[in-house]
Order: C-alpha cells, then structure tokens, then sequence
C-alpha cells in the first residue's frame, strides 16, 4: 500500500500585493521549502499595501500572513509608514520583531480583537540592480545577467524585453534551485521559511 497523506491544517497564508510574476515566482520558492507545511496563496483585487486590508475579514483564519509586495520607488522608510498605517487602520495593533535582508524583511507580533499573528512582510527588489522601481523583475534580471543575455534599464521593461524561451529559462532555473537562487530570492526564502514557526 502506498503511504497515506494526512491533510493538514492550512493556517498560514500568503498574500500576494503585486502582479504576473509573483503568480510564478512564489510557487517555484515554496516548492524548495520542505514541503512539511501547506500554505494558502491568494491575490486580493487591491494591490500593494492596499492589500492590507484583506486581512481584516481573513485574519482570524490563520496564525502567520506572509505580505509580498514590490517596493516601487518608494524608500523603504516610505513603504514601513505606509505598511503601519494600513495596519491601525483595519484596527491591528502590531509590534516589529526585526528587519533583515537589507530590510527587505520586516517580522512583526500583531493582534486583531482577540487574535493573534505573525505578519511577515517581504519586499521585492535588490539594492544593486539599477532601476528607478524596485520589483519582482529586479530578481528575475538578476538571474538573466548570471547567463549570457545582456539586459539594460529599468527591470521590468528589461525583463519584458526578453523572449518567452529566455523568460521560461529564467522561471526553470529557479525550479532547479541552488545556492544562487536562495542568494538572489534571500528574503523570499528567509520570510517564507518563517511560515513553519
């Protein structure tokens, strides 16, 4: 007889406040994650940190949030304010644990009425691909650049630019793994992992 799979309890989630990529990125991460825990993925209709305020009529449901999100142009000061203030406005009261990754990932203790959560926010982006906005595509270029392609300007019309094979070569390198694409998704992987505490 094959081994039975026992389901289990789905209670953490994550939101996806940003687009078309992170629809593909963020499955080939968990894949490489050990696979222990099964997590609930969704993409509110708000974007951002809008998107914050999904968690008001879906928290209770679960004990850790994973929030992903672009950092845009926005400084990440700029992008810290606007996560807290979508914070207390849905009524969550919230204390930081830590930063890390360059501050691309932010831990935080939260209670909602009588519910508490871990919220992990992770930011797209890497400080040293040259682009006036911060994204998924900073990460994905970065992967392009580590092969023969040749990508200039901002990431995502650099990522745009490339062909469908060039951009699936990129999306099989991450499904194969390996030390440079957890250097190249590091918040992703760290904040992700925080899923299992």
């Amino acid at each position: 007889l094959a081994d039975k799979v026992t389901p289990s309890t789905i209670d953490s989630l994550i939101v996806l406040g940003d687009g078309r990529e992170d629809y593909v990125v963020l499955p080939l991460i968990c894949y490489h994650l050990n696979g222990k825990k099964t997590t609930a993925i969704v993409k509110p209709t708000y974007t951002r940190y809008g998107a914050i305020q999904t968690l008001k009529t879906i928290v209770k449901n679960y004990k850790t949030i994973a929030f992903i999100l672009d950092q845009e142009s926005d400084d990440l000061s700029t992008l810290y304010d606007k996560i807290k203030e979508k914070l207390i406005e849905i009524g969550v009261q919230y204390e930081i644990i830590d930063k890390s990754v360059r501050g691309r990932l932010i831990r935080y203790e939260c209670s909602l009425l009588d519910h508490w959560f871990k919220f992990v926010v992770i930011i797209n982006g890497l400080d040293d691909v040259v682009s006036p906005s911060h994204k998924i595509e900073d990460h994905l270029v970065r992967l392009v650049r580590l092969t023969d392609i040749t990508v200039q300007g901002d990431s995502k019309d650099a990522w745009n630019d490339l062909s469908e094979e060039e951009r699936l070569e990129v999306f099989r390198s991450i499904y194969s793994g390996g030390s440079v694409v957890k250097e190249v998704f590091k918040q992703h992987f760290e904040g992700l992992g925080l899923l299992d505490c």
